[in-house]
């Protein structure tokens, strides 16, 4: 193993430049606005120009060296270099899966939104659960619950507290998913010692003929039991209303008193288990202030060291192999490192404002991403002295496993 300084310096030097546009970026996402439109051109210049030069100067030249220096043929040659860059892709989809789990996907915008998508789903999956045992929810289709979870507020009640007295505003539907509530025809102080009018239990609903009506509560509803229910507002509810014909349409059967006649129909339709993960499958959208608050929630202590290690398995291998392939200023080709410098700079823009945004201080993003430019300064080291004199296939090898990473991430 020969070892040149001013080779590693200089390689060192290179790789340095092409991770600064890291530090650029934290900077303009931090400190400027720029436009979406901006973003995504850069982004499509760099991603084009690192295509290009993964295939020239990693595939093309790779397999030239194959054929040239270890007298394979042509087949062969190419299929050494097929080898890589399927490992490479392969590792680093792995890699990259495992870390997205613990916080990683934070670093990229439209990976941060799937992750959080991801959670929103998970932590809706419950109250879509307890929704599944009321029969007048699962007579809606599930692709509208979505709308019906932004409005859902759990509530709880403890035996003996009333829920609302006769002659109330009618101002919400309440949903029973665990305990007893007795429905009295008079007022709920009155009703001491009286036999309840009826007992509703787990999975149905009450609340809702004054909540539709637009008229005064005919009857009080007082806990039987400690009681968890779902409450919707009437201003929500109207809200749902207007967005879904299929819901004003059950809305205006309950209205006629046909609600038993409907659920009696839909009972069976689709099984409560069916019907809740129909439901998480529909949960699509992420409104910016749940994106927000979620991305706070989420940043838990391993997050900045899941996202570091993550931001490491993106820009190592450029780092490589911009250290394997430096000989001499005058040889080296700057195509790859400019492709390199622009593919990273849209990246560092959007994940500084989006860690921003996930509460991370300025000085702890610029700590992960100052950071992440030292190591690529030591990987491209590492690659000029281990690789730079190696043989043919191995020098191949790793370059295409290497750029088989850089595509995965691409």
């Amino acid at each position: 193993m020969h070892i040149n300084v001013p080779t590693i310096l200089g390689a060192v030097s290179m790789a340095l430049l092409a991770m600064m546009s890291l530090i650029v970026g934290v900077l303009i996402g931090l400190y400027g606005k720029p436009s979406r439109r901006v973003n995504a051109i850069i982004m499509a210049f760099g991603t084009g120009a690192l295509i290009q030069a993964l295939s020239l100067e990693l595939a093309y030249e790779g397999a030239e060296r194959l054929m040239q220096h270890a007298e394979l043929g042509g087949f062969a040659s190419w299929m050494w270099v097929a080898v890589g860059f399927i490992t490479g892709g392969s590792m680093y989809y792995l890699g990259n899966r495992m870390l997205e789990r613990r916080g990683a996907a934070l670093r990229h915008p439209a990976m941060a939104k799937l992750f959080l998508l991801n959670k929103k789903r998970e932590e809706t999956a419950a109250i879509l659960t307890r929704l599944s045992k009321v029969e007048l929810v699962r007579s809606l289709p599930p692709e509208e619950m979505e709308d019906i979870l932004l409005c859902v507020q759990p509530l709880r009640v403890k035996r003996g507290e009333v829920v609302f007295h006769r002659g109330d505003k009618g101002d919400a539907l309440y949903f029973i998913d665990e305990g007893k509530i007795d429905i009295f025809t008079g007022n709920s102080e009155a009703s001491h010692g009286v036999a309840p009018l009826a007992q509703l239990g787990s999975g149905q609903s009450f609340g809702e003929m004054a909540l539709l009506a637009g008229e005064l509560r005919s009857a009080s509803a007082v806990a039987a039991a400690d009681s968890s229910l779902l409450k919707i507002d009437k201003e929500h509810f109207d809200e749902l209303l207007d967005r879904s014909p299929r819901l004003r349409r059950a809305v205006e059967e309950l209205n006629s008193q046909r609600l038993l006649q409907n659920v009696e129909a839909t009972r069976g339709r689709m099984d409560a288990d069916v019907w809740q993960k129909a439901a998480v499958a529909n949960i699509h959208r992420l409104t910016k202030g749940e994106e927000e608050s979620m991305m706070k929630t989420h940043v838990a202590t391993g997050v900045p060291l899941a996202i570091f290690i993550g931001a490491l398995l993106d820009g190592i291998p450029e780092s490589v192999v911009i250290g394997s392939s430096f000989v001499s200023f005058e040889s080296f080709r700057f195509t790859f490192l400019a492709a390199v410098f622009l593919s990273n700079l849209p990246e560092a823009i959007a994940s500084a404002v989006g860690m921003k945004q996930a509460g991370f201080s300025q000085v702890r993003i610029f700590s992960l991403w100052g950071s992440l430019v030292l190591a690529g300064g030591m990987a491209a080291a590492f690659g000029n002295i281990v690789l730079a004199d190696a043989a043919p296939t191995a020098l191949t090898l790793v370059g295409a496993v290497a750029g088989g990473g850089i595509l995965a991430m691409v």
